[in-house]
């Protein structure tokens, strides 16, 4: 299975060192990537080119690509004009801009170029712009403001490729072309980089499968590699084949939430969805979604003392006493659960949520919304911690999903979420390593941690559009039903929260905007993120992955 690498700046950095160590010189992955990402502006930005391009060189190697841009630009016959913010400072950018020269035009922009090439600066810069650096960047931008498209080599200049943090000055791109790894803050700025473009330059470190450095760069599962996770559906397969799954939720006033999760089950192929719902919510449910099966919750309800509790967790935890309810048979013929939507924060939700997932814990099961609070709740009641209890609680099955956003994820850890990406990461992946758990941290972007404390996965996709209620219920109810049809934890809560972010990019790029869309548009959009999912088209030579821009 594919990954692609997400990096620091040090990261990237020393997959360099690694290449250059093993042979590779310098001065060829300054060739291949400024060659690289000039073919790419030749192929996708044609329409551009007519007026010329202003290209804007640094002093550092970013800079060097840049003269490597030109150069092949120009020799495509496109009229160039280059920038140099700095003389060159290093011996790869000098060598770049000697063999340039012939075909090169330096001095100012006209003001009539309809492309303007940022490579001012990159992955080392860090802190406040220097003056000159800061002129050009203004540059760029009055270029943007008349219309013309900004393409960032490697980073935009400004942006820390570590934090995202942008400088004072810096000029957003339409378009980044990064080399070798995407750089982390692109993804954390990614409204600033517009559309990422992954190009290879040779480093062979960009894969699973290929060599690792184990510095702990975070992975990403494009299109090309989730492909292969996703199990076909057969063209004779009946309802029993396709995955059965229940929703358990629901509360009275709160229908809605399994209402979303049950049509989004559905929408990713399951084939009998049932939702296990307070009682004044299942008529609620059959009318909106008449392909479920809705049955109430457990009638009697008592408690039982917990055995075997571990250090630290006191005896008397109250549960669903077990019996001859409709929910118990229904829940063990299903494949895979999801309990948490709309299920409430009262005593009986509390009940009922430590029955199914005590009861329940052999098969796949995705706890998120009031599922995660009332865990923190319970745990905090018992005197222990939420990951303790969840362990617990499952008897360290390593079929459990858990999908907080950061609210609920602090509340689960008992602090506020880290702002440091790092620290945040280290709270994250030490939460499903202690809970025995795959934990997907809703955000911009989105991050999952295994609980064999493996590398974390990013999932960049998504837009502010799915910053609504009812979302997260979505999100559910997709990883319920792939983990109902057979995928692990990992592959089930990857492939869902991409398709949901995928579906969120199509929608608003449909709409032109946010304003006037809802998650009506986001499930008519799932048919095509499905359909690029399953069958994702090969990118042109010379690019890994292609992130399209937020906005």
């Amino acid at each position: 299975m594919s990954a692609l690498r997400v990096t620091t700046a040090a990261e990237a950095a020393a997959r360099d060192q690694a290449a250059i160590a093993a042979g590779t010189a310098s001065f060829a992955l300054m060739l291949q990537a400024g060659t690289t990402a000039a073919a790419a502006i030749l192929r996708d930005f044609a329409t551009r080119l007519s007026h010329g391009v202003a290209v804007f060189a640094g002093g550092g190697n970013n800079g060097g690509d840049a003269y490597i841009v030109a150069a092949q630009l120009s020799r495509a016959g496109v009229v160039v004009r280059v920038h140099a913010a700095a003389p060159p400072r290093t011996p790869d950018a000098a060598r770049a801009m000697h063999l340039a020269a012939p075909t090169l035009v330096h001095g100012a922009p006209t003001g009539h170029e309809r492309l303007v090439v940022d490579g001012l600066l990159g992955t080392g810069h860090r802190g406040a712009l220097r003056a000159p650096v800061l002129a050009a960047c203004t540059r760029v931008s009055l270029a943007r403001e008349g219309g013309a498209t900004v393409v960032a080599l490697d980073v935009p200049s400004g942006l820390d490729a570590t934090t995202g943090e942008i400088a004072e000055g810096s000029s957003a791109a339409h378009a980044t072309l990064t080399f070798g790894t995407i750089k982390r803050g692109l993804l954390l700025s990614r409204a600033h980089a517009g559309r990422i473009v992954l190009l290879d330059i040779g480093l062979g470190l960009g894969r699973d499968g290929d060599a690792d450095l184990g510095d702990g760069a975070w992975r990403w599962r494009d299109a090309q590699g989730l492909a292969r996770w996703l199990p076909p559906i057969a063209w004779n397969a009946h309802k029993g084949r396709r995955g059965r799954v229940a929703v358990v939720g629901g509360h009275e006033g709160m229908a809605g939430a399994v209402i979303l999760a049950m049509r989004a089950a559905l929408a990713a192929g399951a084939g009998l969805a049932h939702a296990i719902v307070d009682a004044p919510s299942v008529a609620a449910v059959q009318l909106t979604v008449p392909q479920a099966l809705a049955e109430r919750w457990p009638v009697r309800t008592g408690s039982r003392r917990a055995d075997s509790l571990p250090s630290g967790i006191a005896a008397g935890s109250a549960v669903g006493a077990a019996g001859d309810d409709a929910d118990s048979d229904t829940l063990r013929r299903c494949d895979a659960l999801a309990v948490g939507p709309g299920l409430g924060r009262g005593a009986r939700s509390s009940q009922l949520l430590e029955r199914i997932v005590t009861d329940h814990r052999d098969r796949p099961m995705v706890l998120d919304a009031d599922a995660l609070w009332l865990l923190a709740e319970v745990a905090t009641m018992l005197g222990t911690d939420a990951a303790s209890l969840l362990r617990h609680w499952t008897r360290q099955s390593r079929s459990v999903v858990c999908t907080p956003h950061e609210g609920e994820f602090a509340r689960l850890i008992g602090t506020p979420v880290p702002a440091d990406w790092d620290a945040r990461v280290g709270a994250l992946r030490e939460f499903a390593v202690r809970g025995g758990a795959t934990v997907l941290l809703k955000g911009t972007p989105t991050l999952v941690a295994t609980p064999d404390g493996g590398p974390i996965t990013v999932v960049p996709h998504g837009t502010s559009l799915l910053a609504t209620g009812g979302s997260g219920d979505v999100l559910s109810g997709l990883i319920v039903a792939l983990l109902g049809q057979g995928l692990a934890p990992l592959e089930a809560t990857v492939c869902g929260a991409t398709v949901h972010g995928r579906a969120a990019e199509l929608a608003t790029a449909r709409l032109g905007g946010i304003r006037g869309g809802t998650l009506e548009q986001v499930f008519e959009a799932l048919p095509l993120a499905w359909r690029q999912l399953e069958r994702a088209v090969p990118y042109p030579p010379g690019v890994l992955a292609d992130l399209p821009s937020p906005t």
